[in-house]
């Protein structure tokens, strides 16, 4: 089977909003004005896919380039179940027959989903967890169970954690953000290693088929991740997929000219065992611009490679690597990049 995970970059749909609410045989939900309305009946045509080139680009990475798609995509950033299937039944010509996105508390409606060629045959939701009075996850951790066609079974936890993007007037007010931030993903990291052991103690941690994976926002060094990347006796996909560590980075971040790891495939000591390769789809990454001396040239030529903060060294990589055609500095599939696990289950 191929296992993908993916941060899509704001998969959302646009609305066409209806005068009276669906359903409403009496007209008295009738508006006048046409500035507002209703969410309209769901049926073709009422939802259109937000930025149809980006959907085109993502499905080229998520094919890598050619016709074969995953049999499961775990997806970080989507905005709501019409959102995937949408772009299931548009852009992916309905190859998948299980679709499932819970809405959680995030304030941008990001939420994480899964889309799946095998039937979904349970689901948690880790949401209402609280740490006091405050939620532990904004964008849950969301537990989903799949069985391919030999019942074989595969759990997999999406994460998508808080982010080091702060804002704050002042330079004591984004470090007090950028400190909470910090705290809360090491607490995720935490939660999400303390469920995984609840949820298979003893000998069925060892021997059962499950993953952990997402956009952890955090690189595999960091100590907030700490307790879950490397306490966890979970197994990293990567470096059991023999990737070098210069070669792992997943995300682009434009606005600073850098690429780290963000996005993070864990792996149970059984399923690891079933890891047949690892592969990271790159072409879809944008830049900045075109060279003015050498139209051939994608900016920056060169790109830091964060491993971790307050890096006095960062390594320097070569950012002239091949893009899918459509790719410009306008259009990316997303400033993360797709990654693919073949394994040894049918």
């Amino acid at each position: 089977m191929i296992l993908c995970n993916f941060n899509i970059n704001n998969l959302f749909v646009r609305y066409k909003f209806g005068h009276s609410y669906p359903g409403d045989r009496t007209g008295k939900s009738t508006t006048e004005n046409k500035d507002f309305g209703y969410l309209p009946l769901y049926q073709k045509g009422s939802f259109e896919i937000f930025n149809e080139t980006q959907r085109k680009l993502a499905v080229l990475a998520l094919t890598q380039g050619g016709s074969i798609y995953p049999d499961v995509i775990c997806f970080q950033e989507v905005e709501s179940i019409i959102a995937l299937r949408g772009f299931n039944e548009q852009f992916l010509n309905s190859a998948y027959q299980h679709t499932l996105v819970i809405d959680s508390r995030d304030f941008r409606q990001i939420d994480v989903g899964i889309l799946s060629k095998y039937p979904i045959i349970g689901i948690r939701s880790y949401m209402d967890d609280k740490t006091g009075e405050d939620y532990i996850f904004s964008r849950d951790c969301l537990e989903v169970t799949v069985q391919t066609p030999k019942k074989n079974e595969l759990t997999f936890f999406i994460n998508h954690f808080k982010s080091k993007l702060v804002s704050g007037k002042t330079k004591e007010e984004r470090q007090k953000a950028s400190n909470q931030a910090s705290a809360k993903r090491e607490l995720q990291a935490k939660t999400v290693s303390k469920i995984i052991k609840d949820r298979f103690p003893d000998s069925s941690f060892d021997k059962k088929y499950f993953a952990v994976l997402g956009d952890l926002n955090d690189t595999p060094s960091a100590q907030e991740l700490a307790p879950l990347v490397k306490k966890s006796n979970l197994i990293d996909a990567f470096s059991e997929g023999k990737i070098d560590k210069i070669d792992r980075w997943t995300h682009y971040y434009k606005s600073e000219g850098t690429i780290s790891q963000l996005d993070h495939v864990l792996l149970s000591p059984a399923l690891a065992k079933k890891l047949k390769k690892v592969e990271i789809e790159r072409r879809g990454i944008g830049f900045r611009s075109i060279s003015k001396k050498d139209g051939n040239i994608l900016l920056p030529r060169n790109v830091k490679l964060i491993q971790f903060d307050d890096d006095l060294s960062p390594l320097f990589v070569d950012f002239q690597f091949e893009r899918f055609d459509e790719i410009s500095v306008e259009n990316i599939a997303s400033d993360h990049c797709p990654v693919f696990l073949k394994l040894d289950i049918d």
